[in-house]
């Protein structure tokens, strides 16, 4: 699905993103999470090791929703799949993330090296929203 430009426009701003996954027991999880669009993609990043990251490995179907945080009565919904997950190049991306975040690259923790970040990329099934003034 391509991402239109009223959309890509509203996820242009640096505002958190939920991602929801689905155990491979049902149960549902949510985590807030930096993203960013790559294309008609969406472009998140995580550590080894995380549950969300485990439960994508079971089932790569998500939800991601944004929420503009100056008016939290618009937001966009996309619903996907995880269509990638690529260790290779995640410490590379979580410093793209960083930078649009923070203007500066990410710091590690021990816990978090470089080596342990894993990115994941999202192609849209469905987005929606609600914009309201």
């Amino acid at each position: 699905m391509e991402i239109s430009d009223d959309v890509r426009r509203f996820l242009e701003k640096p505002a958190a993103a939920v991602l929801a996954t689905v155990s491979p027991k049902g149960r549902p999880q949510a985590t807030p999470v930096w993203f960013m669009v790559e294309g008609n993609h969406i472009l998140i990043n995580t550590s080894a090791g995380r549950v969300k990251l485990r439960n994508i490995e079971a089932n790569p179907n998500v939800a991601l929703t944004i929420v503009d945080p100056e008016n939290i009565y618009s937001y966009v919904q996309i619903r996907g799949k995880v269509v990638k997950i690529d260790r290779q190049r995640g410490a590379a991306d979580i410093d793209r993330l960083s930078m649009r975040y923070h203007g500066r690259p990410y710091r590690y923790m021990p816990t978090d090296a470089p080596e342990k970040r894993v990115s994941l990329l999202i192609r849209p099934r469905s987005i929606s929203g609600l914009r309201r003034r």
